[in-house]
């Protein structure tokens, strides 16, 4: 499904409605990665039945209280619609914990697919979540999905998401407490205006490297 005047060069993503699987685990470091790296899919898989569970690994430090960071978190999810998610009450947690974490959601959820960011992310904590995957995704044998938040990556994988922007836009602006210091709207209006129309698509489309089952370890570890 790409333009035929994008055959044959290097940069050949391929545009699929939808990713292959029933069943996905979305790990965020942060509650709003979800939302600006995968969230229209997020939506689109939803809106398919497809069932989606979300991991958030920690809140973000700030000028906030718990409860308002809660608040928002929860408004984001009504509009991504997931109502399938976790959330550690915790800062951050170490290389170790993350993987038992992970591990513990593959173990239990046993999803075809994982969301997770790339190797490519310029932030020290999303890049732990790469790494920790490593480790506890030995024996488990499904694909891997690399989202973009912080670092663009070279995507293999195009899900166009013109349908749900405005959803997916919405989700990303009840993060107020962060989106006053960063401008995460323009973000996901920019990224994914570019992945559509460096791939000929109309409106916008979120970028994913699609790694297949066992794929993974064999690429990066």
């Amino acid at each position: 499904m790409v333009p035929s005047r994008l055959e044959g060069t290097a940069w050949s993503p391929k545009v699929m409605d939808l990713p292959p699987g029933r069943r996905f685990l979305v790990v965020s470091p942060h509650p709003d990665d979800d939302a600006i790296g995968c969230g229209g899919t997020i939506i689109k898989l939803i809106d398919s039945g497809a069932e989606v569970r979300v991991l958030y690994l920690s809140i973000q430090d700030g000028d906030f209280t718990r409860e308002r960071r809660m608040e928002e978190i929860e408004a984001a999810l009504s509009h991504l619609t997931v109502t399938n998610h976790r959330l550690l009450d915790m800062s951050f947690p170490s290389p170790k914990r993350t993987a038992e974490v992970i591990n513990e959601e593959l173990s239990t959820f046993k999803p075809d697919a994982v969301f997770m960011p790339s190797p490519f992310e310029n932030h020290n904590q999303h890049l732990r979540v790469f790494e920790s995957f490593g480790s506890a995704s030995n024996g488990w044998h499904g694909d891997v999905i690399m989202f973009e938040v912080w670092g663009t990556l070279i995507p293999n994988l195009l899900v166009p998401v013109n349908g749900v922007m405005e959803r997916k836009v919405a989700a990303v602006r009840q993060h107020h407490t962060q989106v006053k210091d960063i401008d995460y709207v323009r973000v996901v209006q920019g990224l994914n205006g570019y992945r559509a129309a460096t791939s000929g698509l109309e409106g916008y489309a979120e970028a994913f490297m699609f790694i297949p089952s066992g794929d993974l370890i064999k690429m990066f570890h």
